[in-house]
């Protein structure tokens, strides 16, 4: 009996070992297992037990808006805003009858009145069959989508005004609903369009494209904000839980310097002017000479930046007055001249003897149209816009003094003046050797500018020969932007008061007679220039542009006009000279300045 009592013990001891063993292996399984979970898989758990519980919720900011002025008075205009329109969308699991459904919101959209029978009478006319036709097609295409079984949500229409949400609204259409949406807004469309830019789309979603809206897109955008909380069971946030509030900050806004009023005026001309005389493009700016401030700046062909994806050629998102440089020819020989006087190269009293053609090395520089017009004094080599005279005074300056003032005049830096694009002239060819490239520079051509760069050094001879930078940008938040209070003096004020005579001189008895205005005197030049070839040499294109300012005492303004490659009208005289006519004019009557002539 002992030895089967110790066997019994034996097998009671060694099965107790194996479940200790057991136990111990099961735990030491279970404390890794924890280990593993909370050391090295720790983090994992933690977000996927904050995602269970907590929900972030981004907080969009409200992007910067633009303003303009209004009307010469303080009151602002906006020009891009952020515009509450509505998303129309669809449950289509709520819809009962979708047929009927697409009609109704077909005939809203549309705007038709019971027109669009199914059988349309033989007398209706074809605008009434196209309209109803695309009805169809709208009731067709929302009908595709509202009847989709057990859909929860189907966008039907963006960009909805409020009248059009109102009419569904009352048409009590069931399983129809409405979201607010932000739409950027461009008041001016196309009068303003080579401004404003637009708010385009890349990879990472909205961003601002041209004009203010790509220069100051991170300015404008803001910063988005964010709610960090606990949720309840449908996914809301608890307002009495823990919460991180990280508040938006929304874009700053931008005045300009525009004056609406003007730039509507301005936008209306040139765009007349692209038609009457049959150019490819045409450009204009108001500039007001003392401060630098930009009252219009237009180009046309242009588009509207609500519909900027509606255009043919893109090209015209392009701002023509600071993205195309070009040989600006006879308006550049006012800078001559300005040059030659200042340096005491040449005085106003001198003569020259203009045989009709000026021969440089192996080049022979004429006239226009071959004239000849014997002795001349300097205030005739503009009003008759003399080629040769032009290189006479250049020749007389020389090269090293002419470079030096083309400097101080500000050609060879851009303004940056706060739009996207802006591209600088070409002045290099007067670094290079020979003295043809001088004599081609004193009257325009071989080297380039931007007419936004014509209109700045216009406005510094009528400043007094004070250095004038643009400006269109007033106002960014609560910083103000102004001209400078020390200003460079490029030329004297007396060569300044001489060459502004002999410019309104060139208006009253030379070739820019069609640019006056009854009353005034008002200065400027014609310009008319060849535009080179791509294969070398120059074609039988040309541009025409003119520049200048009124009135004489107390200048309100300088007026810079560009028409690209005009089909109709020779010279610029005929062209650009009255479409400044027109500008000026206006802006005389606008201003209300009275009449510096009796008549």
């Amino acid at each position: 009996m002992g030895i089967f009592k110790d066997k019994k013990s034996i097998f009671f001891y060694r099965r107790q070992s194996v479940l200790v063993v057991f136990f111990i292996l099961m735990a030491l399984l279970i404390s890794g297992r924890l280990f593993y979970l909370q050391v090295f898989k720790g983090n994992y758990y933690e977000v996927v037990a904050s995602d269970q519980h907590r929900i972030e919720q981004v907080l969009l900011q409200r992007r910067g808006e633009v303003f303009t002025h209004n009307s010469l008075g303080d009151e602002l205009m906006p020009l891009i805003v952020n515009k509450k329109l509505s998303l129309v969308y669809a449950v289509p699991s709520e819809i009962i009858n979708p047929r009927q459904t697409a009609q109704k919101l077909a005939t809203i959209f549309e705007d038709i009145n019971g027109e669009c029978q199914e059988l349309l009478p033989a007398e209706a006319s074809e605008e009434l069959i196209n309209k109803c036709q695309l009805r169809k097609e709208l009731e067709d295409d929302i009908y595709n989508k509202v009847s989709k079984e057990n859909d929860p949500y189907e966008p039907i229409r963006n960009k909805v005004d409020e009248a059009t949400v109102n009419l569904i609204r009352a048409s009590n259409v069931v399983g129809i609903y409405f979201e607010d949406e932000w739409v950027r807004y461009y008041s001016e469309k196309e009068r303003a369009a080579q401004i404003s830019g637009f708010l385009g789309y890349n990879r990472d979603g909205q961003v601002g494209q041209y004009g203010v809206e790509g220069y100051f897109d991170e300015e404008l955008t803001g910063e988005a904000g964010k709610i960090l909380g606990d949720k309840d069971l449908f996914g809301r946030i608890i307002p009495v839980g823990e919460t991180e509030l990280t508040q938006a900050q929304d874009g700053e806004n931008i005045v300009l310097t525009l004056d609406k009023t003007v730039q509507d005026k301005a936008y209306e001309i040139i765009k007349q002017a692209v038609e009457d005389y049959g150019a490819e493009n045409g450009s204009i700016i108001v500039m007001e000479p003392q401060s630098g401030k930009i009252k219009a700046m237009v180009g046309y062909p242009s588009f509207d930046p609500n519909n900027y994806n509606e255009v043919e050629n893109i090209e015209v998102y392009k701002n023509f007055n600071i993205s195309e440089p070009y040989e600006p020819g006879s308006i550049f020989k006012i800078i001559t001249m300005a040059i030659g006087l200042d340096s005491g190269a040449v005085e106003v009293d001198d003569k020259y003897f203009d045989e009709g053609f000026v021969q440089v090395g192996k080049y022979k520089i004429n006239n226009a149209d071959n004239e000849k017009y014997g002795e001349v004094s300097m205030v005739e080599i503009l009003e008759n816009s003399i080629n040769s005279g032009a290189v006479h005074i250049a020749f007389e300056t020389g090269k090293d003094t002419f470079n030096n003032y083309i400097e101080k005049f500000g050609f060879n830096e851009k303004n940056n003046i706060g739009l996207v694009g802006e591209i600088l002239g070409n002045f290099s060819s007067l670094d290079k050797r020979g003295d043809i490239y001088l004599a081609t520079a004193s009257y325009g051509q071989g080297i380039t500018a931007t007419p936004l760069q014509m209109a700045a050094a216009m406005s510094t001879i009528v400043n007094n020969g004070k250095l004038v930078k643009p400006l269109i940008i007033e106002k960014i938040g609560e910083q103000t932007f102004a001209q400078e209070t020390v200003a460079v003096q490029v030329i004297s004020p007396k060569t300044a008061d001489i060459v502004k005579a002999m410019m309104v001189s060139v208006v009253k008895n030379g070739h820019g007679g069609q640019a006056g205005v009854d009353g005034y005197y008002i200065g400027g030049k014609t310009g008319t220039a060849e535009i080179a070839s791509v294969i070398g040499g120059y074609s039988n294109e040309n541009n025409h542009s003119f520049i200048g300012f009124g009135p004489l005492d107390n200048t309100k303004f300088v007026v810079m006009v560009k028409l690209a490659n005009p089909k109709w009208g020779r010279f610029s005289a005929v062209t650009a000279a009255p479409t400044f006519a027109k500008m000026a004019s206006f802006l005389l009557q606008y201003y209300k300045i009275a009449p510096e002539i009796e008549l």
